[in-house]
């Protein structure tokens, strides 16, 4: 069996920068922002065959396709981090043991997206963990994996991490989007979908940890091999 996303996990100090990086972590980012295309990166994606893991399966590279890549309006990526169904609790693992893996797939994914600003919108609950990920994300910043001019490239991009208001309905994705903006957490007549019209009103993609947590593996192993 090849493990993918638990590879590490039980690596002590996993969660931070400096072991996951000896570990072969943020090789990716070089790849897809020096390497290749945003669209060849989306293809990638799509030839993988990687659908999401939130629960409905959808095909993630044929989701971030969707984009309205005509739209003069900004793009956002928006991680789905809530997880409010009874008793589930592994994109809490993930975020708890691995939380640069996220950091890294949401970068390569955003960057597919023409995106220059995603959230990870997390479990009201989950403080603890909303900790692990702010740190994580300062020390990805100080790195040089966020910010401006990623690995001297012309790419930008700022993580931000949000708390949810423990509503459980924030699991999908358009009620998620709505609590991200302020309002209360109902969701949206669809369409028009959030590809199109999302987080304030902009082409938007909405994707599960374990979904943007995979990406890495893609870019470095290749859609086949996955």
């Amino acid at each position: 069996m090849v493990k993918i996303l638990t590879e590490h996990i039980g690596q002590p100090d996993l969660h931070q920068i400096d072991v996951y990086q000896k570990l072969g972590g943020y090789t990716s980012i070089e790849k897809s922002l020096k390497k290749m295309t945003p669209e060849e990166l989306i293809d990638e994606v799509k030839k993988s065959g990687l659908r999401g893991r939130g629960g409905a399966g959808f095909p993630a590279g044929m989701k971030w396709s969707f984009i309205d890549k005509k739209s003069d309006k900004p793009h956002y990526l928006i991680c789905n981090a809530d997880e409010s169904e009874p008793g589930t609790f592994k994109d809490r693992y993930l975020m708890q043991h691995n939380p640069h893996l996220l950091i890294e797939g949401m970068i390569s994914a955003s960057y597919a997206l023409g995106a220059h600003t995603a959230y990870i919108y997390i479990r009201g609950e989950l403080f603890y963990v909303l900790r692990i990920l702010e740190k994580a994300l300062a020390e990805a910043y100080s790195k040089g994996f966020l910010g401006k001019n990623i690995l001297g490239t012309d790419y930008d991009l700022d993580i931000y991490v949000h708390p949810g208001g423990g509503a459980y309905i924030c699991g999908e994705e358009t009620a998620l989007i709505e609590s991200l903006e302020g309002k209360r957490g109902n969701p949206r007549l669809k369409p028009p979908f959030p590809a199109i019209s999302g987080l304030y009103d902009c082409p938007t993609v909405v994707n599960n940890v374990e979904t943007l947590a995979t990406v890495p593996w893609i870019v470095q192993h290749g859609a086949d091999e996955y």
